[in-house]
């Protein structure tokens, strides 16, 4: 019994320190999970949209959406957006948890195959730095490759079948794991070198004895798995158009052209020491993994692994990084962090299994005294892990979040007018923007939990007018980003302050107009309805220089997504002069009763003749078919302009 309890001791120890590792992990990925990355990337808002199809019963084992996507991800993410509503937390917590299960099965799979030490190494790389924290904490599917890529190490010999399960699910979790199926192949004809080179004299030890029955289970039970999806691709081509974005490097191989893979490769094989992701997307640019202390340790266990390549486990190993290594080495902007996921456990097992290495030396050897070698141990271990964790919180929590490029990747500007428009009291909601897609308005609906029904206009060039201030005390605030703020003339004629009422302190920052109640038409015309959808109410012509226009309209009922304004400028003769075509209020945010002020810059050409005539119309951009009303022409409206 007495001999029992140093081992019973021993294994609390490395229970107590790994469930540390495990709430260090979770607090980094967890907490300001609202504010780091600051803000839903479109990328992010996209995922939550297929995921919302699912609900409504839209399958498949490919999705279109976003160039192309893997479905596992998006389907472990349905119940949380079904539990916790269509928000930023369940966008962020399926990657969370995947996260988390990450940690937790490469300490099981790191004890079991290495050692003790070696997992609690591993485990805490996994769970302070950077990168496994950043891919955590966004709600993307990548973070699901590696953790089915340690459950292929653990099953690869006891269960085989399990393992090609596991690596048949990862081939639907993100497209870079589409080189793994190589890797029971590789591995058979690993062991055919590794049984050829023994057979020239160098023994085989029996620790490294390894079956090649287990590498072919693997490989037929995850082609099966893997044959819907590649019936699916096969069957479109046009799914997978991100595929066909990254060629650039192949196909100049193809031709004849080494230059671009050569360049990637050098970049992706410098990644843990030299080089870094030239994209601020997840991290500061041009970072290593490693810094230059940790990567002399990632290094040494990767020396290692190469010296011990006769040993299945580290052939095994080897092939895995590899292949992990080559998506990113074949893709432009190399080296990526996101296509490099695959390789992450391995990343961080390689320098646990150089400590773990020098550690069982210096107790064989004696190098150090057994009574000072634990404690020793132990604070290096600290120091390390507390090395990798500074280095997280000041790159990954305080500058990466903070520089203007990382926020305006996460359209920050919308997450932080949400944050905002939280403190305003009851009003309609008008957002400005200086390109608005549906996507915009998905992301402030998400940021804020809930649907405000805001206006969207784009380019400062409209002004909405809510049918809903009506309700809200005629209140309605207009909020823009100070890079799209709307146009002078627009709030001049609506007699609205220049100024804003408020303007926030980020970079780039936005602000907030006051709206007042609907003016009337500067001036007025017979109001003309469009195909009983728009209707014209009336004007005003600023004859500059340069000339401008602002058109007054009403919503009648739901607009096309595409509809247009044409303003055409004749001369006297019927001549065009001048000419704009748009629309800068949202179409499918608008609502019947809405007011829409539209301005229209009409540059003349020096030597144009005095304009004479206004020729006013609406058009479909997709058939360019025009909207028609009761009058003559049917297709316009023809207003004589003043001299001026």
């Amino acid at each position: 019994m007495t001999s029992a309890n140093p081992s019973l001791r021993q294994r609390n120890r490395w229970l107590l320190a790994a469930t540390l590792i495990l709430l260090a992990g979770a607090a980094l990925r967890l907490l300001w999970l609202h504010d780091v990355p600051p803000g839903l990337a479109q990328d992010e808002v996209l995922n939550a949209d297929i995921v919302e199809n699912i609900r409504q019963g839209q399958h498949a084992f490919f999705f279109r959406e976003g160039y192309g996507h893997e479905p596992l991800y998006h389907y472990w993410s349905v119940p949380f957006q079904v539990l916790l509503g269509d928000n930023v937390l369940s966008i962020r917590l399926p990657a969370f948890t995947l996260g988390l299960f990450l940690i937790a099965a490469a300490m099981r799979w790191l004890r079991r195959d290495v050692g003790r030490l070696a997992a609690l190494v591993g485990g805490g790389g996994l769970a302070l730095s950077w990168w496994p924290i950043l891919f955590s904490r966004v709600g993307l599917r990548p973070i699901l490759e590696p953790l089915l890529l340690v459950g292929v190490a653990w099953f690869w010999q006891r269960r085989p079948w399990l393992a090609g399960i596991c690596l048949g699910l990862a081939l639907y979790s993100y497209t870079a794991a589409r080189a793994l199926p190589l890797l029971p192949l590789l591995f058979l004809v690993y062991l055919a070198v590794r049984r050829l080179s023994f057979r020239r004299g160098r023994p085989s030890p029996a620790a490294g004895a390894a079956r090649w029955q287990p590498a072919v289970v693997i490989l037929g039970v995850c082609l099966l798995l893997a044959l819907p999806l590649f019936v699916t691709l096969q069957g479109d081509p046009t799914l997978d158009e991100r595929a066909r974005q990254l060629s650039g490097p192949l196909a100049a191989l193809r031709a004849g052209d080494w230059q671009p893979i050569w360049e990637t490769t050098r970049a992706t094989l410098g990644v843990f020491a030299f080089t870094g992701d030239p994209r601020w997307t997840y991290a500061l640019p041009d970072q290593p993994l490693f810094d230059p202390f940790t990567a002399l340790f990632f290094f040494g266990g990767l020396g290692l692994a190469l010296r011990r390549w006769r040993q299945p486990q580290y052939g095994w190993w080897l092939l895995w990084l590899a292949l992990a290594l080559l998506p990113s080495a074949v893709t432009p902007d190399a080296p990526s962090l996101v296509r490099l996921v695959g390789a992450m456990p391995l990343v961080y097992a390689l320098p646990a299994l150089f400590i773990q290495e020098l550690i069982s030396r210096s107790e064989r050897q004696r190098t150090i005294k057994p009574a000072i070698l634990p404690p020793l141990t132990t604070i290096g271990l600290a120091l390390l892990l507390l090395l990798n964790g500074g280095r997280t919180w000041l790159n990954g929590f305080q500058q990466w979040p903070t520089a203007v490029e990382t926020r305006q990747k996460y359209q920050s500007v919308v997450y932080e007018m949400a944050q905002q428009w939280h403190h305003e009291p009851a009003a309609a909601l008008v957002v400005g923007d200086d390109w608005v897609d549906p996507i915009d308005v998905d992301s402030l609906r998400r940021n804020l939990g809930r649907d405000p029904q805001a206006h969207w206009v784009q380019g400062g060039r409209a002004l909405v007018f809510p049918a809903l201030a009506e309700s809200s005390g005629g209140r309605a605030l207009l909020y823009a980003p100070e890079y799209a703020p709307p146009a002078p003339d627009l709030l001049q004629m609506a007699a609205a302050s220049p100024e804003p009422i408020y303007r926030s302190a980020g970079d780039p920052s936005f602000a907030v107009w006051e709206l007042p109640a609907v003016p009337a038409a500067a001036t007025a015309a017979a109001p003309v309805t469009f195909a009983g959808r728009l209707t014209f109410l009336g004007y005003q012509w600023l004859p500059g220089p340069p000339p401008r226009l602002i058109t007054q309209w009403r919503v009648e009922q739901a607009l096309p997504a595409d509809i247009a304004i044409f303003a055409h400028i004749l001369d006297q003769d019927g001549n065009l002069i001048a000419q704009h075509d748009g629309f800068d209020a949202f179409a499918p945010t608008l609502q019947a009763g809405d007011v829409v002020w539209q301005w229209h810059p009409l540059p003349l050409p020096p030597d144009a003749p005095p304009p004479a005539t206004l020729a006013l119309g609406l058009y479909t951009r997709g058939n360019l078919a025009r909207l028609t009303h009761e009058g003559e022409p049917a297709d316009q409206i023809r207003i004589t302009l003043a001299e001026p």
